[in-house]
């Protein structure tokens, strides 16, 4: 018999696969702003770059007169992949560990609900399943990262020279197979993300069943809409807290031989610092309006999907009852 995990896992992906897919042009332009350094800013004012910078709008037309519709989704194959194996993978280990706790809590009996393992241990085997994911997925990301963020440094670079194969090629020479694992320390530490998403989801939906509950005298599960929405808003919020980090790891991920001497950072705490001196506090936000748009859109598709395959792949292969519990948001990251 399929395992529950196994169910979580296979809907997870393909929920996180129909997300990125409905959003991938905003993630590219979001990864081309937040990869723009205050001196190619300066220089293209200086008229010295082909490329102008004025917003997400202009990005978006200036990646389609260049390289067509088919630059907006630039990277778009190695994304697909790392969607597909890090929402396997997250949601996989998050269900298992979830099972876990919930076995260990029985065999202890320190709850009355035999299904609700609290937020403290919730955020344990949310964060583990974080990292776990993240190890195991980075190289895909830093890939894709740098297949986005080509387009910023050559816009009129040749298409086949911006294929995964050359990107990998590239990554070794530069810095040997450690370089698929750049930016890993800021992805670890966005783990954070999914974990005040999930303290924010779990909230929003408490008080919604809790209202419902007051009003009709009935305890129901919110339909897909209302997880649409109340992912959303839990997603916006996790987003704000946490996009500095986002633009650092995308800053790490992309930089290469093609890249400004500017922005070939050390490692996390020297981009801290150089973005900080070099751009201040609004240079951590830059290109937040773009992934405000695709992460809050992403997440709430994504989990709006995730939970109708759960429950009806519930009802094809276990044979259980379609009243699943609402399982975690996505690490999004992840790419974030």
């Amino acid at each position: 018999m399929v395992s529950d995990a196994a169910v979580n896992g296979l809907s997870g992906a393909l929920g996180g696969i129909a997300a990125l897919v409905s959003t991938y042009p905003l993630q590219t332009v979001s990864t081309i702003q937040a990869t723009h350094s205050k001196r190619q800013q300066t220089e293209q004012e200086q008229g010295l770059c082909k490329q102008t910078k004025q917003g997400a709008w202009q990005d978006f037309v200036q990646v389609i007169r260049t390289s067509g519709w088919a630059g907006l989704y630039r990277g778009l194959k190695p994304s697909l992949l790392g969607t597909a194996v890090s929402q396997g993978i997250y949601f996989y280990l998050y269900s298992s560990l979830r099972q876990a706790a919930v076995a260990a809590q029985q065999r202890v009996k320190v709850t009355a609900n035999p299904d609700d393992i609290g937020i403290p241990l919730s955020l344990v085997v949310a964060s583990l399943a974080g990292c776990g994911n993240v190890l195991l997925t980075s190289p895909i990301w830093v890939v894709a990262t740098r297949m986005q963020a080509h387009h910023g440094r050559q816009p009129e670079a040749p298409a086949a020279a911006l294929g995964a194969v050359s990107v990998c090629k590239e990554i070794l020479q530069e810095s040997g197979p450690l370089g698929f694992w750049r930016g890993v320390l800021p992805s670890l530490l966005m783990v954070t993300n999914p974990t005040v998403n999930y303290v924010l989801l779990e909230w929003l939906l408490a008080r919604l069943v809790a209202w419902r509950r007051r009003a009709t005298g009935k305890v129901t599960k919110p339909n897909a809409l209302e997880v649409f929405a109340m992912s959303a808003l839990a997603k916006l919020g996790a987003t704000m807290v946490t996009y500095p980090l986002l633009l650092v790891k995308a800053r790490l991920q992309s930089a290469g031989k093609h890249t400004h001497q500017d922005r070939q950072y050390a490692g996390t705490l020297d981009a801290l610092q150089r973005i900080w001196s070099t751009e201040g506090f609004t240079g951590f936000y830059k290109g937040l309006r773009a992934k405000l748009a695709q992460s809050i859109l992403a997440a709430a598709l994504m989990m709006m999907i995730k939970e109708e395959l759960t429950q009806a792949t519930r009802a094809m292969l276990l044979s259980t009852p379609v009243d699943g519990v609402l399982i975690m948001p996505t690490l999004v990251v992840a790419k974030p």
